[in-house]
């Protein structure tokens, strides 16, 4: 009777056009419901809804008003939040296999399956790597998974390393050796193993992959600048171009530096042995020459030689340090020569650090923030290392080598992996300039900043140098973080451009091959213009590649790290230690602010701060927290911060502001 009746179909189409519709991200709450947070506003999801769905799913809806109240009515899955997750293990009272989501927001268990490939029985608390197979609204009754990997024990202590290496699918093991290991050379190679190479490194350091040689250029009766002879292990003689190794490097792109052991982008054999300049052994290096004169600056063009070589030396940064700042029985070098070559790259490094100063731009001084672990992966303590004078020898000294090497690319090969940063990003030039003159200017010099700090000169090299020289001297570190969130990414590009962050028109690295793709392909580079062959143009594949390792590699550091500091703080608790911080940043949330002694983050809640939430303004453009007009708190404030509770489920470290 009703079968392809018109009227029905219409009163069908008005119902469907009358209903609104939005699109949103599930956020759960940590009762029955949630909220959809859409792009204008954010809707309730009462309890019936919530049971289709899970926080982070994107969904389609239909909201429902009843006076003015608004809800949601789930109606489509948009995309879900899971998809491949990690998990641990759990078994409910009937002995079947159920699934806790590593995620602090999704609290239900999710009843799973294994995959025929997992032969390890499993365990409770076991951590695994799982696939959602079906969702409620992909017309399935219920969620349920599907354990593809199996990761470790719930009881291996070195659960954070292998947990978050498996959750941005990193690999945990070093590319897979080669029986025997041949020298490919197409260059003839120059004998210098009689230069007196020396290598500074940390001690426990295996892959050495700079040695360095200086010496004095004297002119008449006095000396006119230096001569610099940059030495770097050459594992591209290794490792032919279409080999596995070079197949595996081109994924991995990076030797992954993590807390206690690193895993290399090449096989050990190669990274800290054949390869690696240790001492008195002799090496295959692409060696460049580098002139300067006594105020640091470039002489004449950079050359390349293929070599061999012969590190005399392995130094110690805090061994050369003590030394040269003469701190209490300081080591002393064993040889006179080496004495001689220490004291010339000092004074070479000065210069250099007085020709960045007034050139290009210094690093600001920060602190790295080191874990010591015991055996079985606890942590022991956790150190603040600052770069001292050794370090800056070597951190110039590899600087040079790099603009030196962008500039011989650029002109030779016109191609290679440059490291570049465009400085502010486009869309935040125009409030990044209004910032700096609100923040800087006043009646006398208001007309001669906005010329100043006028978005097309901030755009430029000359003009953001010079924006950063003005703000080195500022008091307070508001000033220098808050900029910090104007900028964009540093970016990897096959031609020649700025990179604004160091100050520095042209860079590419080539001095980590062992370490970084990137220099690899640099290296092959450099040859085949030495051999006067055309170079090969950089895919934008391995650009691409490039930029996702390197996220992928500060991802892993950063959520071991916080894995970490939990398992560290936690016995703190009992004890209301306190610390002085510094807040990092300002949310709608709280503040979370960065311990100085050991480089924790903890989290403020903005309930602790003060008892009426109405009072509290959040002001996202100057980072900052207002209570009743006030400006109470800011990004760069200096605070101390009493440790309240650990989470070490969620890696999660809660603080409360000392008054």
């Amino acid at each position: 009777m009703f079968q392809n009746n018109p009227l029905l179909a219409q009163l069908k189409q008005q119902i469907e056009a009358s209903k609104e519709y939005v699109e949103g991200t599930v956020k759960a709450s940590d009762k029955s419901y949630g909220f959809l947070e859409c792009e204008k506003n954010t809707y309730f999801i009462p309890p019936p809804e919530m049971k289709k769905i899970m926080h982070g799913d994107k969904v389609r809806a239909v909201v429902k008003r009843d006076g003015d109240k608004e809800q949601v009515e789930i109606d489509s899955l948009l995309e879900p939040m899971l998809n491949r997750f990690i998990a641990q293990v759990k078994f409910n009272k009937d002995s079947k296999l159920q699934l806790a989501v590593d995620h602090p927001s999704i609290k239900s268990f999710i009843p799973a399956n294994t995959h025929k490939k997992i032969t390890q029985k499993l365990t409770e608390n076991d951590w695994v790597v799982a696939q959602l197979k079906t969702h409620p609204l992909r017309d399935d009754r219920f969620f349920f998974a599907q354990v593809t990997q199996f990761i470790c024990s719930g009881t291996d202590n070195f659960a954070p390393w292998w947990v978050t290496l498996a959750r941005h699918e990193q690999p945990r093991e070093p590319v897979k050796s080669e029986p025997n290991y041949q020298l490919h050379d197409e260059l003839p190679r120059e004998d210098l193993t009689s230069l007196y190479f020396t290598t500074i490194d940390s001690p426990s350091t295996q892959d050495m992959d700079d040695a360095l040689y200086i010496e004095p250029i004297m002119a008449g009766e006095g000396q006119s600048g230096w001569r610099l002879v940059v030495a770097i292990a050459d594992p591209t003689a290794y490792i032919p171009l279409n080999s596995e190794i070079e197949k595996a490097a081109r994924q991995r792109c990076f030797t992954n530096y993590l807390p206690g052991f690193n895993i290399p982008m090449l096989p050990r054999e190669l990274s800290d042995e054949l390869c690696s300049l240790v001492p008195n052994k002799k090496r295959p290096a692409l060696v460049s020459y580098i002139e300067t004169d006594l105020a640091g600056n470039v002489t004449g063009d950079t050359s390349f030689v293929s070599a061999w070589i012969e590190s005399k030396a392995k130094l110690a940064y805090n061994d050369v340090s003590d030394f040269i700042e003469k701190t209490e029985q300081h080591w002393t070098p064993d040889q006179p020569e080496t004495q001689q070559q220490i004291e010339w790259l000092h004074q070479f490094t000065l210069a250099r650090i007085e020709w960045r100063r007034q050139n290009a731009l210094l690093f600001k001084e920060q602190g790295d923030y080191t874990f010591e672990l015991n055996e079985d992966g606890s942590v022991k303590d956790i150190q603040v290392e600052y770069r001292r004078i050794a370090n800056q020898m070597i951190e110039e000294s590899m600087i040079i080598a790099n603009m030196c090497a962008a500039q011989f690319l650029d002109q030779h090969a016109h191609t290679g992996v440059f490291n570049t940063h465009s400085g502010f990003d486009q869309k935040n030039l125009e409030p990044a300039r209004k910032f700096l003159l609100d923040t800087l200017a006043n009646e006398q010099n208001q007309a001669e900043l906005a010329a100043r700090y006028s978005v097309e000169r901030l755009s430029t090299l000359a003009g953001y140098c010079e924006m950063r020289r003005d703000i080195e001297d500022f008091p307070e570190n508001f000033l220098e973080m808050r900029l910090r969130r104007y900028l964009t990414f540093a970016e990897f590009k096959s031609h020649c451009a700025p990179h604004l962050g160091l100050g520095i028109a042209h860079y590419a690295t080539w001095t980590s091959p062992i370490r970084k793709y990137g220099d690899m392909v640099n290296h092959r580079l450099i040859k085949q213009v030495l051999l006067g062959q055309l170079p090969t143009p950089v895919n934008e594949d391995i650009l691409t590649r490039l930029q996702e390792a390197r996220k992928q590699n500060r991802l892993v550091e950063r959520d071991i790290a916080d894995w970490l500091y939990a398992r560290y703080l936690a016995p703190m608790v009992e004890q209301n230690t306190v610390f002085e911080g510094e807040i990092h940043d300002v949310s709608r949330g709280g503040l979370r602010v960065k311990v100085l002694k050991n480089g924790a983050s903890l989290f403020v809640p903005f309930s602790t701060l003060h008892p009426n939430k109405e009072e509290i303004q959040f002001n996202p453009e100057a980072l900052a927290l207002y209570i009743k007009g006030e400006k109470a708190y800011q990004i760069g404030q200096t605070v101390n911060v009493k440790l309240k509770e650990v989470r070490i489920e969620t890696r999660s470290i809660v603080g409360e502001l000392v008054i």
